[in-house]
């Protein structure tokens, strides 16, 4: 049976909200890490049916948000303030398809998410980010359940919620 990308795309387009991230190192059996996000994150994630997304997250710990930094950033500005807010958000935008070479349906699959044209990191960009998902319906609400993995052994399971189509 052949991929429809197109209809995948179209049935995950919308905006989701950020509602939990567990991260684990691998294997899968061992403990949860400490979380960059701590306890309470939010984040917003979009897909466009013409083939965009963007991720945003960012922690909400106070320690980790100092709230004397605004923008513009103002000369007198601590690194470590800004610092320390860079270590706890992350975002990125760019293309996103469907990785056909895998079995892919409305409800689950493989996301390539890239290249990558803007990142806070600046290694992501022109990377493609590998994005395993299930869409699952309840009580009305449609959740996004994404599984990321990166090359230094770090799991993540993000549970998201759609708020917009």
């Amino acid at each position: 049976m052949k991929i429809n990308s197109t209809e995948i795309i179209a049935a995950l387009a919308g905006t989701y909200q950020l509602i939990n991230v567990t991260s684990y190192h691998k294997p899968p059996s061992t403990p949860p890490g400490p979380s960059n996000w701590g306890p309470d994150p939010v984040g917003l994630l979009t897909y466009t049916r013409e083939g965009y997304m963007s991720a945003n997250q960012a922690a909400t710990v106070p320690e980790w948000r100092p709230t004397n930094i605004v923008w513009p950033p103002k000369d007198n500005d601590s690194d470590a303030d800004w610092a320390l807010i860079g270590r706890h958000a992350m975002s990125y935008a760019g293309h996103f398809s469907i990785n056909t070479s895998l079995p892919a349906t409305t409800t689950h699959g493989q996301l390539l998410h890239g290249p990558l044209v803007v990142a806070s990191m600046p290694y992501f960009v022109g990377q493609v980010q590998v994005r395993n998902y299930t869409v699952k319906e309840q009580d009305g609400e449609t959740y996004l359940f994404v599984h990321a993995g990166n090359v230094s052994a770090l799991m993540s399971e993000i549970l998201w919620r759609r708020v917009a189509k």
